[in-house]
């Protein structure tokens, strides 16, 4: 049984993309002093690890259901010795999904078969678990799939990654609804969500899941995941998800690439939002986000943000914002020459392709009446950095940020966040670095 994701797809998912930390922590994730912080816990200086590296697990892939409309995809180590010869490689392909009448219309390297490294369909988990769980929200116009080499690499160092879809704000809605499924557009009116919760509630539901499969002995997950140890990542509006799902208790950590800003459980967002009726007839909206950010308690957890210094979807200063916010523990690392759209894996397919405005034009259209395709060739056109290296950045101080939190070799850990670490191992990637303990 093949898994499979549209890269074809994943083109109009990055055009239609709008929405979208730690120096020292807590032992074991947890340990809050009295006054709701964290204790900061010393550690000896150790020599750097190069996490960009797949780990020492080999990885395996199983799809489990919240019901017959969400999906969410596990990955989660395997020891390399137990793949068997026979193995079947974890792979996305457009035509599995979609069917060919869509791919046909599709530039060519978007619409062919990638395969995870490392990475095996339905293999015997490691029995060195539990291991501690990454709950993972993907952006908006995208799904479940297109951080699949992202959240493999994590698997390899000995995480369970669970990747969560979200249709209702994913690819297919945005294709076949002009608002994406969600709320509605009036004229000259700012957009309202109907379900603003919804994200986080499909993500607490996804880590209930996990839990009890790994609670289950008839599961492959039986005694794998370790849920007294949860991070919450995500990427843009995922970012958001995620960001919200850290105020649950159960989690330990918020990492948001490129995030739209966390929002506090309850907090009514439509009070922020204004629409105005230029002179010329033109609707302008708003969003007064430095009020919600003052009106709002930050997740109560260590934090990383990882965000592209030439970001025009979620600009830095706004991601700037969002990290002053942010209660400490936190870190913020920047990644140089790039943009939103690279944390995906479709990013260096739409660079083959010479970005998105050859493929408009080739339909007849005028890029310049397309306004979502600066926001997906965003960090993907052909002189922008090659993805594949941003993704080793990425990788690595993703890595280094869980193992710190959760006491893995932590020092070296820490050693593998310093600055002057990032800046000689990535020279040409890293951008800028702050942090709070």
């Amino acid at each position: 049984m093949r898994r499979t994701m549209v890269w074809g797809v994943a083109l109009v998912a990055l055009v239609a993309l709008v929405a979208g930390a730690v120096a020292c922590s807590s032992d074991d994730g947890g340990g809050d002093d009295e006054s709701g912080g964290t204790t900061a816990t010393t550690v000896a200086d150790a020599d750097p690890v190069d996490y960009s590296t797949r780990g020492p697990y080999a990885v395996g892939e199983v799809d489990l259901e919240l019901d017959a409309d969400h999906q969410v995809a596990v990955f989660y180590p395997v020891d390399r010795d137990s793949v068997g010869d026979d193995a079947e490689a974890y792979s996305y392909a457009g035509d599995d999904l979609f069917g060919p009448e869509i791919v046909s219309l599709l530039p060519g390297a978007l619409a062919g078969e990638v395969t995870a490294p490392g990475t095996y369909v339905d293999v015997p988990a490691s029995e060195d678990g539990p291991f501690p769980l990454v709950v993972y929200s993907h952006g908006a116009a995208s799904n479940l799939r297109f951080s699949g080499l992202h959240n493999s690499h994590v698997a390899s160092w000995g995480y369970v990654v669970a990747s969560v879809d979200h249709p209702e704000r994913g690819v297919v809605a945005a294709l076949t609804e002009p608002t994406g499924g969600r709320g509605d557009q009036g004229e000259c009116e700012p957009r309202v969500d109907e379900d603003q919760d919804l994200d986080r509630e499909q993500l607490a539901a996804a880590l209930d899941l996990v839990g009890e499969e790994s609670a289950s002995s008839s599961s492959p997950l039986a005694g794998v995941v370790d849920t007294e140890q949860v991070a919450a990542e995500g990427h843009s509006a995922g970012g958001s998800a995620s960001g919200a799902l850290a105020y649950d208790p159960r989690v330990d950590l918020w990492i948001g690439q490129a995030p739209g800003t966390p929002l506090e459980p309850g907090t009514d967002t439509q009070a922020y939002a204004s629409a105005t009726e230029d002179e010329d007839g033109e609707c302008e909206f708003e969003f007064d986000t430095a009020g919600l950010l003052a009106d709002m308690s930050p997740p109560p957890v260590p934090s990383l943000i990882v965000a592209a210094e030439g970001d025009s979807i979620i600009e830095l200063d706004r991601v700037e914002a969002t990290y002053e916010w942010l209660d400490e523990p936190k870190r913020l690392v920047v990644i140089a020459d790039s943009g939103h759209a690279v944390f995906v894996d479709p990013c260096p397919l739409i660079q083959q392709e010479g970005g998105l405005s050859a493929f408009v034009e080739a339909l007849g259209l005028d890029p310049d009446d397309v306004p979502l395709v600066e926001l997906g060739e965003n960090g993907c056109l052909p002189g922008d950095t090659p993805a594949e290296t941003v993704w080793a950045f990425i990788d690595h101080v993703t890595v280094a940020q869980l193992n710190d939190t959760f006491d893995v070799d932590r020092a070296a850990a820490q050693a593998s966040l310093d600055p002057a670490y990032l800046e000689e191992a990535f020279p040409d990637r890293f951008g800028a670095e702050e942090s709070a303990p």
